[in-house]
């Protein structure tokens, strides 16, 4: 039997990235030592926009080695799983035009509308990754998927 198609459309692949939450993304230190931590992000314009702290293992990670790769996903029973694996570049992102609107979507996101605590966040640091390659699977497509299979369509 052929590989099925579970992979997500462009525009599901938008709609997923903007309603999910939380990435886990893996940086790698100089000696390849892997390190995964969950952040919250934003997509924007086919880039996930992150933040975190100056001097943190990921800030640091990403300095001696700017790559990285994040998975997100969701459901909780086989045949609702989905999600993505994304990999490529980051960059720093300050002085990013998108970052007031980035910064618009991470409120309405994650604080209820509310404004940045940029008080608190002094020693932020917004980073973005550019995906050089996105894999995604959706296995709720699995039935239709065979479906279409079985018919050579």
């Amino acid at each position: 039997m052929a590989k099925l198609d579970l992979s997500l459309t462009a525009e599901e692949l938008d709609a997923f990235l903007s309603s999910q939450r939380t990435v886990r993304l893996a940086t790698a230190d100089a000696g390849a030592r892997p390190h995964v931590v969950p952040l919250w992000f934003v997509w924007v314009d086919g880039t996930l926009f992150m933040n975190s702290t100056l001097g943190n293992l990921t800030i640091r990670n990403l300095q001696a080695n700017p790559r990285a790769t994040g998975s997100i996903d969701d459901g909780t029973v086989y045949e609702e799983l989905r999600g993505i694996l994304i990999n490529g570049p980051v960059e720093w992102a300050d002085g990013d035009p998108r970052l007031e609107e980035v910064s618009r979507i991470w409120s309405e996101k994650y604080m209820g509308g509310s404004p940045l605590p940029y008080g608190r966040w002094r020693n932020r640091v917004w980073f973005r990754l550019r995906p050089e390659r996105i894999a995604s699977w959706d296995f709720r497509k699995i039935p239709a998927a065979k479906a279409a299979a079985r018919s050579g369509t």
